[in-house]
C-alpha cells in the first residue's frame, strides 16, 4: 500500500502540498484542519479493500501481529489491534470520514477532489496517472503506531509436485520462470514492485517515481503467515473490521468473537493440510 495525497485538496484548505503529514501528530493536524474547511480528509473504508487492510497495518505499527508467531492463534484482539481498530473508526467518530462509506467511494472521493488522503494500493498509479484531472503525489505510508509497517501482498509462480513430473517441462518452467523475473521492469510499469533486487536497482525502475517510492517500504512490509489456509482465517478479521464500521459495535468484543471463530478455523486447517 501507500500514501497517495490530494494536492488541490490540500491547497484549499491551506495545507502545503509538497509536504503529507507522515507522523501521527502531523496525520491529525492536518486531518483537523481539513475538517474546518469543511473537508472530510480521509474517508475510512469498511471493506478489505481498503480498510481492512489499513487496520491490518496499523496493527502492526502500534506493535501487535494479526497471528501467533507459529500462527496457530488470531492475536488481532489484544490491545494493539484494539487500538488500530479504534484509531480507524475514530476517522468516522471525529468527523474526518463520513460514515459507511462505500466500496471504493473513497478512492472516486479522492480523484473528484472531495477528500486529501487515500491509504490504497500501488496499483492505484496507473489509474491515477491516467485521471489527467486531479493533482496528486504519492509517499510511504505515514507512522501512526510506534514502528512503521505497510501492508503487503504478492504474486507467486507455482510449479505443482507431480506423480510422475516431466524434467524436461521443470527446467523449462523454470527457465520462464527466470526470465519473466529478468524482465520484470515490464511488471513493474503495471504498477507493481519487482522482486529481483537487481530490476529495482535498473534506472528504468528508479524512473518510474511511484513504483520506486513505495519500494522504499520493503524493509518493513507485513505479509501474511505462509501457511495453508491463513486466507479462511483472514476473513474473519476483515468481517470484524466491516462489522466495526458499519454495525457500530464494540471493537474490543467485535476482535475477540472474531479471533476466537478464526482459531477454530486454524484448528481445522492444521488437521486439514497436516
Amino acid at each position: 500500500m501507500g500514501f497517495f495525497y490530494n494536492k488541490t485538496v490540500m491547497e484549499k484548505a491551506g495545507l502545503d502540498p509538497d509536504k503529507p503529514p507522515l507522523t501521527a501528530e502531523d496525520y491529525i493536524s492536518a486531518l483537523d484542519t481539513l475538517k474546518g474547511k469543511g473537508i472530510a480528509g480521509h474517508w475510512a473504508s469498511p471493506f478489505q479493500f481498503t480498510g481492512g487492510m489499513s487496520v491490518y497495518q496499523l496493527v502492526t505499527q502500534f506493535g501487535g501481529s494479526l497471528f501467533s508467531e507459529d500462527a496457530g492463534r488470531a492475536t488481532w484482539a489484544e490491545e494493539p489491534g484494539v487500538k488500530a481498530m479504534q484509531w480507524w473508526l475514530d476517522l468516522v467518530k471525529k468527523g474526518y470520514s463520513p460514515a459507511k462509506v462505500a466500496q471504493d467511494a473513497d478512492f472516486i472521493a479522492f480523484q473528484n477532489d472531495r477528500t486529501a488522503f487515500n491509504w490504497n494500493g500501488i496499483w492505484s498509479l496507473n489509474t491515477l496517472a491516467e485521471n489527467t484531472k486531479v493533482k496528486w503525489g504519492v509517499a510511504a505510508m505515514p507512522q501512526i503506531g510506534e514502528k512503521k509497517a505497510v501492508w503487503a501482498n504478492s504474486h507467486q509462480f507455482t510449479l505443482p509436485v507431480h506423480k510422475k513430473p516431466d524434467d524436461n517441462k521443470v527446467e523449462a518452467s523454470k527457465t520462464f520462470v527466470n526470465w519473466v523475473s529478468q524482465h520484470s521492469l515490464e511488471w513493474a510499469k503495471g504498477g507493481q514492485i519487482p522482486a529481483r533486487n537487481k530490476v529495482r536497482e535498473e534506472s528504468g525502475f528508479k524512473a518510474l517515481t511511484g513504483q520506486a517510492t513505495l519500494a522504499e517500504q520493503l524493509d518493513y512490509v507485513v505479509f501474511p503467515p505462509a501457511v495453508p489456509g491463513i486466507g479462511d482465517a483472514l476473513t474473519e478479521f476483515y468481517t470484524a473490521v466491516n462489522t466495526v464500521m458499519l454495525g457500530g459495535k464494540d471493537v474490543g468484543a467485535t476482535l475477540k468473537a472474531a479471533a476466537g471463530r478464526a482459531d477454530k478455523i486454524l484448528a481445522a486447517n492444521k488437521k486439514k493440510y497436516a
